[in-house]
């Protein structure tokens, strides 16, 4: 296996563990385990769990950004962006979970304050930048809303399965079609 390969292994596996446990409770020997590898390969890869908690996060923010680098403006539609992400709670619930452990961490730990703050602010950066071509100089600030409640509905439904996420979604783009209609 590459060099490269075995890291990505590592990092797959490092997400599942601080998804599924949470960071405080994973141990490196955990992650090997997940990735069927000794614990010092883990170690040749990351001077600590600490490194590897932050290489997950910049692997996983990297995942959801280039999955609309490709399109172009116009192959961007509202309605489809927030399918997505609705779904994304039901399709991959780990990456809500370690979206919050994240934060959770960083309430606590300044190094990775910054990364949640970072993490908050390249959410709202890609969402401002299709809505400024739409509502203009408030793009920032719906940005802002709108991370907050996506936050917040994933965690709703993570936290209660007969939450109707559905409907709350439907609420949330009948909202936000009026205010552009308005705008």
């Amino acid at each position: 296996m590459v060099k490269e390969d075995k890291r990505k292994l590592i990092i797959k596996a490092a997400y599942q563990v601080f998804a599924q446990k949470g960071y405080e409770n994973a141990s490196i020997k955990d992650i090997a385990s997940e990735a069927s590898i000794t614990p010092g390969l883990i170690h040749y890869y990351f001077k600590n769990k600490e490194e590897l908690l932050l290489s997950v996060q910049h692997d996983l923010q990297e995942k959801y950004h280039k999955q609309y680098d490709e399109k172009t403006k116009q192959d961007i539609h509202f309605h489809d962006v927030l399918q997505e992400i609705k779904c994304r709670v039901e399709k991959d619930p780990d990456w809500y979970r370690f979206r919050y452990e994240i934060y959770s961490i960083g309430l606590k730990n300044k190094e990775i304050q910054i990364e949640a703050a970072q993490l908050l602010k390249n959410g709202r950066q890609s969402l401002s930048e299709p809505l400024n071509m739409m509502i203009g100089e408030e793009a920032e600030e719906m940005a802002s809303l709108l991370l907050a409640c996506f936050d917040g509905l994933a965690l709703q439904k993570l936290m209660d399965k007969e939450f109707d996420i559905d409907r709350s979604y439907k609420m949330l783009e009948t909202i936000i079609v009026k205010y552009l209609k308005n705008n």
